[in-house]
């Protein structure tokens, strides 16, 4: 089964103030922290494509390098994501311009959205949530902490269509919520991996 993991790195940050996903913080940018961790995963089972989906030409050279040094890491170039997340699922899947710009296809049985603001996201919890949408073969799926739906959000192949009619800002859950009786849960203990970076913003943390 050939797995996609998509990791949205395109975002424009208006909550934020300044690009977050450059932003420096416990020694390097944003995007890098939880992009690290979905290489080892993919470099260690062939299950999984993992498509780095962005409009940022440092985030595009980066993954260049990590393509030079033998990660199995595909950029998908996004410019078009300026105009909502729509955009950039539409390139997750079937792609704008994968590595050199050769084209890309929806050759996955499923794949899970990730999202590159979630510095705090584990290892051990991607892996949890992955085995599990495996194991129960489910068709949508998402982690939550409670009663709080959060990222990464899976989908068979059957609710790719779905994915491509979304419109500008409109991103999967959307789908997921249309669907809620079919979808497979994966409870994460601490909240914090949840947390998108915008919270230290919010809280006063970041000195500018």
């Amino acid at each position: 089964m050939k797995i996609g993991l998509i990791y949205l790195a395109a975002g424009n940050s208006r909550r934020f103030g300044s690009n977050k996903l450059l932003y420096q913080w416990n020694g390097k940018p944003v995007y890098l922290h939880l992009l690290e961790r979905l290489m080892e995963i993919a470099d260690a089972d062939e299950r999984y494509e993992l498509r780095i989906v962005t409009q940022y030409e440092e985030i595009k050279n980066q993954i260049g390098i990590f393509r030079q040094e033998g990660r199995r890491a595909a950029c998908v170039w996004s410019p078009e994501s300026e105009k909502g997340v729509s955009y950039s699922i539409r390139s997750g899947l079937f792609g704008s311009g994968v590595q050199e710009g050769r084209a890309s296809e929806a050759k996955m049985q499923a794949c899970a959205f990730f999202v590159a603001d979630q510095p705090w996201l584990a290892k051990e919890s991607v892996l949890g949530f992955l085995e599990r949408m495996q194991k129960e073969e489910a068709r949508l799926g998402c982690v939550k902490n409670g009663s709080l739906l959060g990222n990464p959000v899976w989908f068979s192949q059957e609710y790719f269509g779905e994915l491509l009619e979304l419109q500008g800002d409109e991103g999967g859950k959307k789908v997921l919520r249309r669907h809620q009786e079919e979808a497979v849960y994966y409870e994460i203990e601490n909240g914090k991996e949840l947390e998108d970076i915008d919270r230290l913003r919010y809280n006063s943390s970041i000195k500018r």
